[in-house]
Protein backbone atom coordinates (compact mmCIF):
# COMPACT_ATOMS: atom_id res chain seq x y z
CA UNK A 1 0.00 0.00 0.00
CA UNK A 2 1.30 3.28 -0.82
CA UNK A 3 2.49 5.20 2.57
CA UNK A 4 0.66 8.56 1.69
CA UNK A 5 -2.98 6.49 1.11
CA UNK A 6 -1.51 4.68 4.83
CA UNK A 7 -1.39 7.86 6.15
CA UNK A 8 -5.13 9.09 5.20
CA UNK A 9 -6.66 5.82 6.45
CA UNK A 10 -4.65 6.16 10.13
CA UNK A 11 -6.27 9.92 9.45
CA UNK A 12 -9.47 8.64 8.82
CA UNK A 13 -9.52 6.37 11.92
CA UNK A 14 -8.25 8.87 14.13
CA UNK A 15 -11.44 11.34 13.05
CA UNK A 16 -14.17 8.71 12.43
CA UNK A 17 -15.03 6.82 16.21
CA UNK A 18 -15.79 3.09 14.74
CA UNK A 19 -18.83 3.32 17.85
CA UNK A 20 -20.05 6.74 16.67
CA UNK A 21 -19.89 4.65 12.40
CA UNK A 22 -21.56 1.57 14.01
CA UNK A 23 -24.18 3.68 16.03
CA UNK A 24 -25.69 4.90 12.89
CA UNK A 25 -26.81 1.30 12.41
CA UNK A 26 -27.08 -0.41 15.64
CA UNK A 27 -28.51 0.44 19.22
CA UNK A 28 -25.30 0.50 21.26
CA UNK A 29 -25.12 0.18 25.24
CA UNK A 30 -22.21 0.55 27.10
CA UNK A 31 -20.98 -3.06 28.23
CA UNK A 32 -17.24 -2.34 30.46
CA UNK A 33 -14.99 0.66 29.46
CA UNK A 34 -14.85 1.59 25.73
CA UNK A 35 -16.64 -1.57 24.87
CA UNK A 36 -20.31 -1.69 23.66
CA UNK A 37 -22.70 -4.00 22.91
CA UNK A 38 -26.00 -4.43 20.53
CA UNK A 39 -27.91 -6.79 18.53
CA UNK A 40 -25.97 -7.59 15.38
CA UNK A 41 -26.66 -5.83 11.99
CA UNK A 42 -25.46 -9.29 10.30
CA UNK A 43 -27.96 -11.73 11.63
CA UNK A 44 -31.18 -11.91 13.40
CA UNK A 45 -30.85 -12.45 17.13
CA UNK A 46 -32.33 -11.63 20.63
CA UNK A 47 -29.30 -11.48 22.57
CA UNK A 48 -26.57 -8.83 21.82
CA UNK A 49 -23.72 -10.59 20.94
CA UNK A 50 -22.17 -7.84 18.62
CA UNK A 51 -19.31 -5.85 20.02
CA UNK A 52 -17.55 -2.80 19.81
CA UNK A 53 -14.39 -1.60 20.86
CA UNK A 54 -13.36 1.59 21.05
CA UNK A 55 -9.43 1.77 22.02
CA UNK A 56 -9.16 -1.30 19.33
CA UNK A 57 -11.04 0.65 16.76
CA UNK A 58 -12.64 -3.02 16.06
CA UNK A 59 -16.13 -4.27 15.71
CA UNK A 60 -17.05 -8.51 16.10
CA UNK A 61 -20.27 -10.59 16.74
CA UNK A 62 -19.47 -13.21 18.43
CA UNK A 63 -21.73 -15.32 16.82
CA UNK A 64 -21.93 -14.80 13.44
CA UNK A 65 -18.50 -13.79 12.89
CA UNK A 66 -18.64 -10.89 11.18
CA UNK A 67 -16.96 -7.74 11.85
CA UNK A 68 -13.54 -5.23 11.23
CA UNK A 69 -12.55 -1.99 11.40
CA UNK A 70 -14.41 1.24 10.57
CA UNK A 71 -14.22 0.02 6.73
CA UNK A 72 -14.94 -3.48 7.08
CA UNK A 73 -18.42 -2.72 8.88
CA UNK A 74 -18.94 0.11 6.37
CA UNK A 75 -18.49 -2.14 3.57
CA UNK A 76 -20.49 -5.06 4.65
CA UNK A 77 -23.42 -2.81 5.93
CA UNK A 78 -23.51 -1.00 2.86
CA UNK A 79 -22.65 -4.27 0.76
CA UNK A 80 -19.62 -1.40 -1.10
CA UNK A 81 -15.83 -1.86 -2.16
CA UNK A 82 -13.19 -0.97 -0.09
CA UNK A 83 -11.95 1.58 -2.59
CA UNK A 84 -16.02 3.14 -2.04
CA UNK A 85 -15.89 2.71 1.81
CA UNK A 86 -12.65 4.81 1.94
CA UNK A 87 -13.38 7.27 -0.59
CA UNK A 88 -16.95 7.87 1.39
CA UNK A 89 -15.35 7.66 4.79
CA UNK A 90 -12.80 10.10 3.68
CA UNK A 91 -15.00 12.75 2.29
CA UNK A 92 -17.10 12.66 5.42
CA UNK A 93 -14.18 13.24 7.64
CA UNK A 94 -12.57 15.65 5.56
CA UNK A 95 -9.18 13.70 4.37
CA UNK A 96 -7.55 14.37 1.00
CA UNK A 97 -6.75 10.98 -0.75
CA UNK A 98 -3.82 10.92 -2.83
CA UNK A 99 -4.68 9.76 -5.99
CA UNK A 100 -5.24 6.07 -6.49
CA UNK A 101 -2.59 4.23 -9.09
CA UNK A 102 -3.54 1.90 -11.75
CA UNK A 103 -7.28 1.52 -12.38
CA UNK A 104 -8.38 4.00 -9.51
CA UNK A 105 -7.31 6.87 -11.72
CA UNK A 106 -9.64 5.57 -14.11
CA UNK A 107 -12.44 5.10 -11.91
CA UNK A 108 -12.63 8.67 -10.78
CA UNK A 109 -12.30 9.83 -13.99
CA UNK A 110 -15.47 7.72 -15.13
CA UNK A 111 -17.14 9.04 -12.71
CA UNK A 112 -17.28 12.32 -14.04
CA UNK A 113 -17.72 11.43 -17.08
CA UNK A 114 -20.97 9.74 -16.10
CA UNK A 115 -22.31 12.57 -14.07
CA UNK A 116 -21.38 15.00 -17.04
CA UNK A 117 -23.38 12.52 -18.92
CA UNK A 118 -26.21 13.12 -16.69
CA UNK A 119 -26.29 16.27 -16.63
CA UNK A 120 -26.64 16.37 -20.39
CA UNK A 121 -29.16 14.09 -20.29
CA UNK A 122 -31.23 16.07 -17.82
CA UNK A 123 -30.91 18.78 -19.42
CA UNK A 124 -32.46 17.63 -23.03
CA UNK A 125 -35.65 16.70 -21.08
CA UNK A 126 -38.75 17.75 -22.50
CA UNK A 127 -41.07 17.33 -25.63
CA UNK A 128 -41.59 13.94 -26.45
CA UNK A 129 -40.10 12.67 -23.80
CA UNK A 130 -41.14 14.26 -20.93
CA UNK A 131 -44.73 13.91 -22.77
CA UNK A 132 -43.74 9.88 -22.59
CA UNK A 133 -43.20 10.20 -19.05
CA UNK A 134 -46.29 11.99 -17.77
CA UNK A 135 -48.08 9.39 -19.91
CA UNK A 136 -47.02 6.95 -17.68
CA UNK A 137 -48.59 8.51 -14.97
CA UNK A 138 -44.81 9.86 -13.35
CA UNK A 139 -45.18 13.75 -11.98
CA UNK A 140 -42.24 15.97 -11.69
CA UNK A 141 -41.12 15.01 -8.51
CA UNK A 142 -40.42 10.98 -9.49
CA UNK A 143 -38.87 12.24 -12.70
CA UNK A 144 -36.42 14.54 -10.11
CA UNK A 145 -35.92 12.20 -7.31
CA UNK A 146 -34.38 9.32 -10.01
CA UNK A 147 -32.92 11.69 -12.46
CA UNK A 148 -35.04 10.61 -15.58
CA UNK A 149 -33.55 12.09 -18.69
CA UNK A 150 -33.35 11.90 -22.72
CA UNK A 151 -30.69 11.40 -25.53
CA UNK A 152 -31.64 13.48 -28.40
CA UNK A 153 -31.71 11.59 -31.95
CA UNK A 154 -27.64 13.07 -32.43
CA UNK A 155 -25.49 10.45 -33.35
CA UNK A 156 -22.76 13.41 -31.61
CA UNK A 157 -24.70 15.41 -29.26
CA UNK A 158 -23.36 13.72 -26.33
CA UNK A 159 -19.75 13.31 -27.81
CA UNK A 160 -19.42 17.23 -28.53
CA UNK A 161 -21.09 18.00 -24.87
CA UNK A 162 -18.26 15.84 -23.43
CA UNK A 163 -15.43 17.02 -25.73
CA UNK A 164 -16.40 21.02 -24.41
CA UNK A 165 -15.48 19.47 -21.11
CA UNK A 166 -12.08 18.65 -22.32
CA UNK A 167 -13.09 14.14 -22.18
CA UNK A 168 -11.02 12.49 -24.44
CA UNK A 169 -14.22 9.78 -26.91
CA UNK A 170 -11.94 6.83 -25.67
CA UNK A 171 -12.56 7.03 -22.51
CA UNK A 172 -16.08 8.04 -22.36
CA UNK A 173 -16.25 4.51 -24.83
CA UNK A 174 -14.64 2.99 -21.55
CA UNK A 175 -17.38 4.69 -18.97
CA UNK A 176 -19.85 3.07 -21.46
CA UNK A 177 -21.85 6.14 -22.97
CA UNK A 178 -19.93 6.42 -26.59
CA UNK A 179 -19.70 3.44 -29.04
CA UNK A 180 -16.62 3.19 -31.53
CA UNK A 181 -16.48 1.57 -34.48
CA UNK A 182 -13.33 1.82 -37.25
CA UNK A 183 -12.29 4.24 -35.53
CA UNK A 184 -15.43 6.44 -35.25
CA UNK A 185 -17.26 7.36 -31.94
CA UNK A 186 -20.93 7.54 -31.71
CA UNK A 187 -23.48 7.93 -28.76
CA UNK A 188 -24.80 5.00 -27.71
CA UNK A 189 -28.33 6.20 -26.39
CA UNK A 190 -30.18 7.96 -28.70
CA UNK A 191 -33.91 8.92 -28.51
CA UNK A 192 -34.01 7.18 -25.75
CA UNK A 193 -35.27 8.26 -22.17
CA UNK A 194 -32.86 7.43 -20.02
CA UNK A 195 -32.41 5.99 -16.17
CA UNK A 196 -29.33 6.65 -14.22
CA UNK A 197 -28.12 3.59 -12.55
CA UNK A 198 -26.92 4.32 -9.01
CA UNK A 199 -24.43 2.20 -6.63
CA UNK A 200 -24.79 2.09 -2.97
CA UNK A 201 -22.94 5.07 -2.46
CA UNK A 202 -25.45 6.87 -4.58
CA UNK A 203 -23.23 7.62 -7.42
CA UNK A 204 -23.78 6.92 -11.16
CA UNK A 205 -22.05 4.21 -12.37
CA UNK A 206 -24.67 3.42 -15.31
CA UNK A 207 -27.42 4.20 -17.67
CA UNK A 208 -30.74 2.01 -18.63
CA UNK A 209 -32.49 3.67 -22.00
CA UNK A 210 -35.85 3.34 -23.08
CA UNK A 211 -37.02 3.56 -26.77
CA UNK A 212 -39.29 5.94 -27.23
CA UNK A 213 -40.36 4.69 -31.26
CA UNK A 214 -42.05 0.98 -31.19
CA UNK A 215 -39.71 -0.28 -33.94
CA UNK A 216 -36.21 0.80 -32.09
CA UNK A 217 -34.37 -2.30 -30.55
CA UNK A 218 -34.05 -3.40 -28.30
CA UNK A 219 -36.81 -1.37 -26.10
CA UNK A 220 -34.32 -1.23 -23.07
CA UNK A 221 -30.60 -0.72 -23.83
CA UNK A 222 -28.24 -0.82 -21.16
CA UNK A 223 -24.62 0.50 -20.09
CA UNK A 224 -22.17 -2.43 -21.17
CA UNK A 225 -20.30 -3.73 -17.72
CA UNK A 226 -17.28 -1.37 -16.78
CA UNK A 227 -15.15 -1.55 -13.25
CA UNK A 228 -17.91 0.65 -12.09
CA UNK A 229 -20.90 -1.30 -13.07
CA UNK A 230 -21.59 -4.85 -12.57
CA UNK A 231 -25.66 -5.43 -12.90
CA UNK A 232 -25.84 -8.44 -10.60
CA UNK A 233 -24.09 -6.59 -7.70
CA UNK A 234 -26.79 -3.66 -7.82
CA UNK A 235 -30.42 -2.72 -7.60
CA UNK A 236 -32.25 -0.03 -9.41
CA UNK A 237 -33.69 2.44 -6.58
CA UNK A 238 -31.76 0.66 -3.79
CA UNK A 239 -29.96 4.04 -2.47
CA UNK A 240 -33.92 5.60 -2.34
CA UNK A 241 -34.89 2.60 -0.83
CA UNK A 242 -32.63 1.67 1.90
CA UNK A 243 -33.81 3.93 4.34
CA UNK A 244 -37.48 2.82 4.47
CA UNK A 245 -36.52 -0.92 3.90
CA UNK A 246 -34.31 -0.03 7.76
CA UNK A 247 -37.57 1.17 8.50
CA UNK A 248 -40.08 -1.24 7.47
CA UNK A 249 -38.08 -4.30 7.86
CA UNK A 250 -39.16 -5.56 4.23
CA UNK A 251 -38.11 -4.80 0.63
CA UNK A 252 -40.67 -5.18 -2.47
CA UNK A 253 -38.46 -6.41 -5.33
CA UNK A 254 -39.80 -6.31 -9.08
CA UNK A 255 -38.26 -6.33 -12.60
CA UNK A 256 -38.91 -3.14 -13.94
CA UNK A 257 -37.37 0.57 -13.69
CA UNK A 258 -40.88 1.92 -14.09
CA UNK A 259 -41.91 -0.41 -11.62
CA UNK A 260 -39.33 0.84 -8.82
CA UNK A 261 -40.36 4.30 -9.81
CA UNK A 262 -44.70 4.29 -9.85
CA UNK A 263 -44.48 1.98 -6.49
CA UNK A 264 -42.32 5.10 -4.76
CA UNK A 265 -44.87 7.31 -6.07
CA UNK A 266 -47.67 5.60 -4.40
CA UNK A 267 -45.91 5.53 -1.46
CA UNK A 268 -44.25 1.92 -1.29
CA UNK A 269 -40.35 3.46 -1.23
CA UNK A 270 -39.35 0.29 0.12
CA UNK A 271 -39.10 -1.10 -3.90
CA UNK A 272 -36.34 -1.92 -5.50
CA UNK A 273 -35.79 -3.80 -8.73
CA UNK A 274 -32.98 -6.46 -10.35
CA UNK A 275 -31.05 -5.31 -12.74
CA UNK A 276 -31.14 -9.28 -14.83
CA UNK A 277 -33.75 -11.63 -14.59
CA UNK A 278 -33.99 -12.74 -10.90
CA UNK A 279 -32.50 -11.87 -7.51
CA UNK A 280 -28.59 -12.36 -7.39
CA UNK A 281 -26.93 -13.10 -3.92
CA UNK A 282 -25.16 -10.07 -4.25
CA UNK A 283 -28.23 -8.28 -4.57
CA UNK A 284 -29.78 -10.23 -1.71
CA UNK A 285 -26.99 -9.61 0.60
CA UNK A 286 -27.52 -5.70 -0.27
CA UNK A 287 -31.33 -6.19 1.02
CA UNK A 288 -30.26 -8.02 3.77
CA UNK A 289 -27.25 -5.09 4.83
CA UNK A 290 -30.33 -2.98 4.80
CA UNK A 291 -32.03 -4.98 7.86
CA UNK A 292 -34.36 -6.74 5.78
CA UNK A 293 -36.03 -9.64 6.88
CA UNK A 294 -39.57 -9.83 4.44
CA UNK A 295 -38.68 -10.06 0.67
CA UNK A 296 -41.87 -9.73 -1.31
CA UNK A 297 -40.93 -10.12 -4.75
CA UNK A 298 -43.32 -9.08 -7.31
CA UNK A 299 -41.84 -10.23 -10.76
CA UNK A 300 -44.18 -10.77 -13.89
CA UNK A 301 -47.42 -13.05 -13.76
CA UNK A 302 -45.67 -15.22 -17.25
CA UNK A 303 -43.69 -17.72 -17.84
CA UNK A 304 -40.64 -15.56 -17.44
CA UNK A 305 -41.87 -13.74 -13.99
CA UNK A 306 -42.52 -17.21 -12.44
CA UNK A 307 -39.37 -18.78 -13.02
CA UNK A 308 -37.78 -15.89 -12.13
CA UNK A 309 -39.28 -16.08 -8.89
CA UNK A 310 -37.97 -19.76 -7.87
CA UNK A 311 -34.57 -18.98 -8.95
CA UNK A 312 -34.74 -16.30 -6.45
CA UNK A 313 -36.07 -17.96 -3.93
CA UNK A 314 -33.60 -20.98 -4.40
CA UNK A 315 -30.72 -18.65 -3.40
CA UNK A 316 -28.77 -19.46 -0.43
CA UNK A 317 -29.37 -16.05 1.02
CA UNK A 318 -32.87 -16.11 0.81
CA UNK A 319 -33.30 -18.63 3.06
CA UNK A 320 -32.55 -15.52 5.64
CA UNK A 321 -35.26 -13.63 5.11
CA UNK A 322 -39.23 -14.37 5.00
CA UNK A 323 -40.55 -14.44 1.16
CA UNK A 324 -43.41 -13.69 -0.22
CA UNK A 325 -44.58 -13.88 -3.74
CA UNK A 326 -46.92 -10.64 -5.55
CA UNK A 327 -49.29 -12.00 -7.97
CA UNK A 328 -51.46 -8.70 -9.28
CA UNK A 329 -54.54 -8.89 -10.92
CA UNK A 330 -54.93 -9.41 -14.47
CA UNK A 331 -51.03 -10.00 -14.92
CA UNK A 332 -50.74 -6.12 -14.72
CA UNK A 333 -47.34 -5.05 -14.03
CA UNK A 334 -46.71 -2.68 -10.75
CA UNK A 335 -46.40 0.39 -12.89
CA UNK A 336 -49.81 -0.28 -14.36
CA UNK A 337 -51.39 0.77 -11.42
CA UNK A 338 -50.24 4.24 -11.16
CA UNK A 339 -52.56 5.04 -14.06
CA UNK A 340 -55.62 3.22 -11.94
CA UNK A 341 -57.31 5.44 -9.61
CA UNK A 342 -57.12 2.82 -7.14
CA UNK A 343 -54.05 1.29 -7.79
CA UNK A 344 -52.33 2.45 -4.54
CA UNK A 345 -54.99 0.04 -2.91
CA UNK A 346 -54.78 -2.46 -5.39
CA UNK A 347 -51.25 -2.85 -4.46
CA UNK A 348 -51.56 -2.96 -0.58
CA UNK A 349 -54.32 -5.78 -1.32
CA UNK A 350 -51.81 -7.78 -3.58
CA UNK A 351 -49.17 -7.46 -0.64
CA UNK A 352 -51.65 -8.42 1.86
CA UNK A 353 -52.59 -11.37 -0.25
CA UNK A 354 -49.21 -12.72 -1.42
CA UNK A 355 -48.23 -15.93 -1.38
CA UNK A 356 -45.41 -17.20 1.11
CA UNK A 357 -42.81 -19.09 -0.33
CA UNK A 358 -43.95 -22.88 0.52
CA UNK A 359 -47.73 -21.57 -1.37
CA UNK A 360 -45.93 -20.51 -4.19
CA UNK A 361 -43.63 -23.00 -4.72
CA UNK A 362 -46.47 -25.79 -4.41
CA UNK A 363 -48.76 -24.10 -6.87
CA UNK A 364 -46.03 -23.22 -9.10
CA UNK A 365 -44.88 -26.92 -9.24
CA UNK A 366 -48.63 -28.19 -9.78
CA UNK A 367 -49.89 -25.66 -12.03
CA UNK A 368 -51.82 -27.46 -14.92
CA UNK A 369 -51.39 -31.05 -13.51
CA UNK A 370 -54.23 -33.50 -12.21
CA UNK A 371 -53.44 -34.52 -8.47
CA UNK A 372 -54.92 -37.67 -8.32
CA UNK A 373 -53.07 -38.64 -11.03
CA UNK A 374 -50.14 -41.31 -9.42
CA UNK A 375 -47.53 -39.75 -12.48
CA UNK A 376 -48.51 -36.36 -12.10
CA UNK A 377 -47.94 -36.39 -8.36
CA UNK A 378 -44.88 -37.68 -9.23
CA UNK A 379 -44.10 -34.68 -11.13
CA UNK A 380 -44.60 -32.42 -8.46
CA UNK A 381 -42.19 -34.13 -6.02
CA UNK A 382 -39.65 -33.96 -8.77
CA UNK A 383 -40.10 -30.06 -9.11
CA UNK A 384 -39.77 -29.94 -5.31
CA UNK A 385 -37.58 -32.39 -4.25
CA UNK A 386 -34.42 -29.75 -4.73
CA UNK A 387 -35.77 -27.84 -1.86
CA UNK A 388 -37.41 -30.27 0.26
CA UNK A 389 -33.59 -31.81 0.39
CA UNK A 390 -32.31 -29.59 3.27
CA UNK A 391 -28.53 -29.74 5.10
CA UNK A 392 -30.21 -27.96 7.37
CA UNK A 393 -31.18 -29.84 10.87
CA UNK A 394 -34.14 -27.98 10.75
CA UNK A 395 -35.87 -25.83 8.21
CA UNK A 396 -38.93 -24.49 8.26
CA UNK A 397 -39.85 -24.24 4.60
CA UNK A 398 -38.80 -27.78 4.38
CA UNK A 399 -41.15 -28.42 7.05
CA UNK A 400 -44.33 -26.43 6.33
CA UNK A 401 -43.44 -27.66 2.35
CA UNK A 402 -43.47 -31.68 3.62
CA UNK A 403 -46.88 -30.61 5.41
CA UNK A 404 -48.05 -29.41 2.41
CA UNK A 405 -47.00 -32.09 0.01
CA UNK A 406 -48.29 -34.40 2.68
CA UNK A 407 -51.75 -33.04 2.48
CA UNK A 408 -52.18 -32.11 -1.28
CA UNK A 409 -50.53 -34.88 -3.02
CA UNK A 410 -52.14 -37.46 0.12
CA UNK A 411 -49.21 -38.84 1.00
CA UNK A 412 -47.82 -40.37 4.17
CA UNK A 413 -45.32 -38.96 5.87
CA UNK A 414 -43.54 -42.16 5.94
CA UNK A 415 -43.60 -42.59 2.08
CA UNK A 416 -42.85 -38.90 1.63
CA UNK A 417 -39.57 -39.81 3.84
CA UNK A 418 -38.97 -43.02 2.26
CA UNK A 419 -39.34 -41.05 -1.01
CA UNK A 420 -36.56 -38.70 0.02
CA UNK A 421 -34.30 -41.05 1.71
CA UNK A 422 -33.80 -42.44 -2.03
CA UNK A 423 -33.87 -39.09 -3.49
CA UNK A 424 -30.61 -38.04 -1.40
CA UNK A 425 -27.46 -39.06 -3.12
CA UNK A 426 -24.68 -40.65 -0.42
CA UNK A 427 -22.56 -38.32 1.51
CA UNK A 428 -19.20 -38.74 1.02
CA UNK A 429 -17.47 -38.36 3.33
CA UNK A 430 -15.92 -35.14 3.46
CA UNK A 431 -12.07 -34.77 2.61
CA UNK A 432 -10.07 -33.06 5.11
CA UNK A 433 -9.21 -29.59 3.92
CA UNK A 434 -5.08 -29.72 3.47
CA UNK A 435 -2.96 -29.07 6.58
CA UNK A 436 -0.41 -26.49 5.96
CA UNK A 437 1.33 -27.74 8.60
CA UNK A 438 1.93 -31.19 7.02
CA UNK A 439 5.36 -28.89 5.52
CA UNK A 440 6.92 -28.38 8.59
CA UNK A 441 6.70 -32.01 10.05
CA UNK A 442 3.67 -31.63 12.54
CA UNK A 443 2.38 -34.89 14.27
CA UNK A 444 -0.15 -33.57 16.79
CA UNK A 445 -3.10 -31.97 16.26
CA UNK A 446 -2.82 -30.14 20.37
CA UNK A 447 0.41 -28.77 18.97
CA UNK A 448 -1.19 -27.36 15.48
CA UNK A 449 -3.52 -25.70 17.09
CA UNK A 450 -1.13 -24.72 20.19
CA UNK A 451 0.78 -22.81 17.30
CA UNK A 452 -2.05 -21.30 15.69
CA UNK A 453 -3.06 -19.84 19.52
CA UNK A 454 0.26 -18.32 19.37
CA UNK A 455 0.45 -16.88 16.55
CA UNK A 456 -2.49 -15.44 16.82
CA UNK A 457 -1.59 -13.85 20.12
CA UNK A 458 1.49 -12.15 18.27
CA UNK A 459 -0.99 -10.84 15.33
CA UNK A 460 -3.31 -9.12 17.81
CA UNK A 461 -0.66 -6.93 18.67
CA UNK A 462 0.50 -6.14 15.89
CA UNK A 463 -2.88 -5.05 15.35
CA UNK A 464 -2.53 -2.53 18.00
CA UNK A 465 0.48 -0.20 16.07
CA UNK A 466 -0.36 2.75 13.98
CA UNK A 467 -0.82 1.82 10.23
CA UNK A 468 3.10 3.83 9.78
CA UNK A 469 4.72 1.59 12.13
CA UNK A 470 2.69 -1.60 11.10
CA UNK A 471 5.34 -3.01 8.67
CA UNK A 472 8.48 -2.15 11.18
CA UNK A 473 7.05 -4.15 13.33
CA UNK A 474 5.71 -7.33 11.67
CA UNK A 475 9.77 -7.37 10.14
CA UNK A 476 10.58 -7.26 14.03
CA UNK A 477 8.65 -10.19 14.65
CA UNK A 478 9.53 -12.18 11.77
CA UNK A 479 13.50 -11.30 12.64
CA UNK A 480 12.89 -12.92 16.18
CA UNK A 481 10.90 -16.24 15.43
CA UNK A 482 11.70 -17.59 11.54
CA UNK A 483 8.30 -18.65 11.23
CA UNK A 484 8.44 -21.93 9.31
CA UNK A 485 7.22 -21.97 6.26
CA UNK A 486 3.57 -23.31 5.79
CA UNK A 487 2.13 -21.79 8.95
CA UNK A 488 -0.27 -18.37 9.36
CA UNK A 489 2.45 -16.32 10.93
CA UNK A 490 4.59 -16.78 7.49
CA UNK A 491 2.03 -16.32 5.53
CA UNK A 492 0.68 -12.99 7.36
CA UNK A 493 4.44 -11.83 7.61
CA UNK A 494 4.27 -12.33 3.08
CA UNK A 495 1.12 -10.57 3.42
CA UNK A 496 2.62 -7.55 5.39
CA UNK A 497 5.93 -7.64 3.45
CA UNK A 498 3.49 -6.67 0.46
CA UNK A 499 2.58 -3.38 2.13
CA UNK A 500 -1.21 -4.28 2.26
CA UNK A 501 -2.32 -2.35 5.35
CA UNK A 502 -3.68 -4.02 8.62
CA UNK A 503 -7.41 -3.42 6.98
CA UNK A 504 -6.65 -5.72 3.75
CA UNK A 505 -4.35 -8.37 5.55
CA UNK A 506 -7.52 -8.91 8.01
CA UNK A 507 -9.89 -9.26 4.75
CA UNK A 508 -7.15 -11.54 3.17
CA UNK A 509 -6.84 -13.56 6.32
CA UNK A 510 -11.01 -13.40 5.95
CA UNK A 511 -11.16 -14.58 2.96
CA UNK A 512 -8.66 -17.80 4.00
CA UNK A 513 -10.62 -19.14 6.87
CA UNK A 514 -8.99 -17.17 9.57
CA UNK A 515 -10.53 -14.18 9.90
CA UNK A 516 -13.11 -15.32 12.22
CA UNK A 517 -10.35 -16.43 14.67
CA UNK A 518 -7.92 -13.66 14.34
CA UNK A 519 -10.99 -11.31 14.69
CA UNK A 520 -11.91 -13.22 18.09
CA UNK A 521 -8.68 -13.14 19.29
CA UNK A 522 -8.31 -9.35 18.80
CA UNK A 523 -11.48 -8.65 20.59
CA UNK A 524 -10.58 -10.57 23.33
CA UNK A 525 -6.83 -9.29 23.77
CA UNK A 526 -6.62 -6.84 26.59
CA UNK A 527 -6.07 -3.66 25.92
CA UNK A 528 -2.41 -2.02 27.01
CA UNK A 529 -0.08 1.10 26.97
CA UNK A 530 1.27 1.38 23.61
CA UNK A 531 4.93 2.08 25.18
CA UNK A 532 4.63 -1.51 26.47
CA UNK A 533 4.30 -2.88 23.32
CA UNK A 534 7.86 -4.04 23.00
CA UNK A 535 7.62 -6.14 26.44
CA UNK A 536 4.01 -7.75 25.51
CA UNK A 537 5.28 -8.46 22.31
CA UNK A 538 8.49 -10.01 23.41
CA UNK A 539 6.70 -12.40 26.04
CA UNK A 540 4.05 -12.85 22.80
CA UNK A 541 7.68 -13.86 20.76
CA UNK A 542 9.25 -16.50 23.09
CA UNK A 543 6.24 -18.15 23.68
CA UNK A 544 5.67 -18.27 19.47
CA UNK A 545 9.38 -19.48 19.50
CA UNK A 546 8.29 -21.91 22.65
CA UNK A 547 5.89 -23.94 20.26
CA UNK A 548 7.98 -23.91 17.33
CA UNK A 549 10.84 -25.94 19.38
CA UNK A 550 7.77 -28.27 20.31
CA UNK A 551 7.24 -29.23 17.07
CA UNK A 552 10.64 -29.67 16.07
CA UNK A 553 10.95 -31.89 18.87
CA UNK A 554 8.29 -33.73 18.17
CA UNK A 555 9.21 -34.39 15.00
CA UNK A 556 12.83 -35.44 16.11
CA UNK A 557 10.91 -37.96 18.57
CA UNK A 558 9.49 -39.58 15.71
CA UNK A 559 12.30 -39.80 13.69
CA UNK A 560 13.96 -41.53 16.78
CA UNK A 561 11.41 -43.65 17.22
CA UNK A 562 11.75 -45.11 13.64
CA UNK A 563 15.29 -45.45 13.52
CA UNK A 564 17.81 -48.44 14.11
CA UNK A 565 20.86 -46.98 12.75
CA UNK A 566 23.25 -46.36 16.06
CA UNK A 567 24.86 -43.27 14.57
CA UNK A 568 21.45 -41.18 13.50
CA UNK A 569 20.16 -42.33 17.17
CA UNK A 570 23.25 -40.61 18.77
CA UNK A 571 22.53 -37.16 16.29
CA UNK A 572 19.22 -37.42 17.53
CA UNK A 573 19.48 -37.45 20.94
CA UNK A 574 21.81 -34.91 20.77
CA UNK A 575 19.58 -32.54 18.95
CA UNK A 576 16.41 -33.79 21.27
CA UNK A 577 18.75 -32.52 24.22
CA UNK A 578 19.29 -29.19 22.86
CA UNK A 579 16.00 -28.00 21.54
CA UNK A 580 14.82 -29.15 24.82
CA UNK A 581 17.31 -26.80 26.46
CA UNK A 582 15.79 -24.35 23.67
CA UNK A 583 12.69 -24.64 25.09
CA UNK A 584 13.60 -24.80 29.09
CA UNK A 585 15.29 -21.01 27.56
CA UNK A 586 11.96 -20.06 26.51
CA UNK A 587 9.85 -20.80 29.35
CA UNK A 588 12.45 -19.01 31.17
CA UNK A 589 12.00 -16.24 29.56
CA UNK A 590 8.61 -15.26 29.52
CA UNK A 591 7.75 -16.64 33.18
CA UNK A 592 9.89 -13.73 34.93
Amino acid sequence: MDAQIAQAIELIRSRMPIRELVGRYVALKPSGKGVWKGLCPFHQEKTPSFQVSEDKGLCYCFGCKNGGDIFAFLQKIEGIGFREALERLAQETGVELPQFKGRSSGRKEALQILELTQAYFRANLSGSAERYLQERGLNPASIERFGLGYAPKSWDGLIRHLQGHGVDPQEAVEAGVLVEREGRYFDRFRHRVTFPVLDPMGRIVAFTARALEKDDNPKYLNSPETALFKKSQLLYGYPQARSTIRERGRAVVVEGLFDVIALHQMGFTEAVAVLGSSLSGEQAHLLRRADAAELYLAFDADEAGRKATLQSLNLEIARSFVVYAVLLEDGKDPGDLLLLPDGKERFEVALEAALPEVEYRFEAAAAGLDLKRPEHKQKVLEALKPRLISSEPFDPVVEKLKAKVISALELSPRALEDYLARARTPKRAASAAPDRTLGIGLARPDLTEKRLLRELDVIALLYSVPEEEFLQWALYVEDHTWPPEGSLLAEFMQAARSEQGKSRILRYFEQRGEGARLMDVLMKSPSFDQQNLEAHLNVALARVREVYYELRLDKLKAQLNSTADLDKTRTLTKEIQEVLQAIEAERRGYKR
